[in-house]
């Protein structure tokens, strides 16, 4: 499979800057793909952002929108996505693997995927397929589109996960750790629900550690 699948980036509509990211859209033979672009001060790591089935920028607990600020400090860009048609799979996997496509573009050579919910199976999937993807975390996620979690080894995995789900049970992403194969890590975090409302500073120092150590 193509990391394009079907669709062509045909160029990139630079937009305003917002608080040190720079508003884009991935311009492709399927529509306009928008990106929220936090720079490091030179190429190499990067970290792509999805959400849930509604779309969106921030993800839980305005995750993506922290990990933006800070990351980029530390030397890893962070990505995050609208997808075009949210909620239609195929669409937002197509979506996720241009950004990872223009993200290698311009020198990001060593790319981590990050979803939550719905975007779960979508960042794995995508970094399942894609080149340079050098690990995925999942948070919260569905088991509907993760049929590939077994293949993602040797790219290492972490679940998260909170035990107070009560839209996606974290059973789902018990299931997903026992298809997955190693490196692969899970961790429940006690009385979060689907979205870390009040664990959201919980769940951004798991991400970030992670996501430093494999960028």
């Amino acid at each position: 499979m193509s990391d394009d699948i079907n669709l062509r980036i045909t160029g990139i509509e630079p937009g305003d800057e917002i608080a040190g990211a720079r508003k884009l859209v991935i311009r492709t033979t399927r529509g306009g793909i928008p990106i929220l672009l936090h720079a490091a001060a030179e190429p190499g790591r990067a970290v792509l952002c999805v959400s849930g089935a509604m779309g969106g920028l921030d993800g839980p607990a305005r995750l993506y929108a922290r990990l933006g600020l800070e990351l980029p400090r530390l030397g890893i860009a962070v990505a995050r996505l609208d997808y075009r048609a949210p909620g239609e799979f195929a669409e937002c996997l197509v979506d996720a693997m241009a950004a990872l496509t223009f993200l290698r573009g311009i020198e990001y050579s060593r790319l981590a995927t990050v979803g939550h919910s719905f975007g779960g199976a979508v960042a794995i999937n995508a970094g399942t397929i894609a080149q340079g993807v050098t690990g995925v975390v999942a948070i919260s996620s569905q088991l509907g589109g993760a049929h590939m979690v077994g293949d993602l080894a040797p790219r290492p995995l972490m679940l998260v996960h909170g035990t107070a789900d009560a839209i996606l049970s974290h059973q789902s992403s018990e299931a997903l750790f026992e298809r997955a194969r190693e490196p692969k890590r899970l961790e429940l975090i006690a009385g979060a629900d689907h979205g870390f409302s009040a664990h959201g500073g919980q769940l951004f120092d798991l991400a970030e550690k992670w996501l430093i150590e494999h960028t």
